[in-house]
């Protein structure tokens, strides 16, 4: 059963292309590709080709979403982001300023 996802829904410049496409490219060409391509075989999605920067960054957003997960799943650390807000609502903080201060004295004192 084919895959259907719009091309756009993961990146505009999605392009999708015929197996027959990868015979076609060298290293120069790869290195001047413009799109992510999608290569499929009788109108079924086989692989993504796309640039290795492109690659990074969403290993890079994956890896922001699983710490996301991660902290949202402990309880410990759900309750002090929820203590945290409800001192920032009561107006219970501090400037930077006086963390600053704060952290110096505790260094002078050691």
């Amino acid at each position: 059963m084919p895959i259907s996802i719009p091309n756009s829904y993961v990146n505009p410049n999605v392009r999708t292309v015929g197996i027959s496409k990868l015979r076609s490219l060298n290293a120069t060409k790869l290195r001047d590709i413009d799109k992510t391509l999608v290569i499929q075989e009788n109108d079924q999605p086989l692989a993504v080709l796309l640039k290795y920067e492109e690659y990074l960054a969403m290993q890079k957003q994956l890896i922001a979403v699983l710490e996301t997960q991660a902290v949202l799943s402990d309880e410990d650390a759900v309750a002090s982001i929820d203590s945290g807000r409800a001192d920032v609502r009561a107006g219970n903080t501090r400037s930077i300023e006086d963390v600053r201060d704060s952290i110096r004295k505790n260094k002078e004192k050691a």
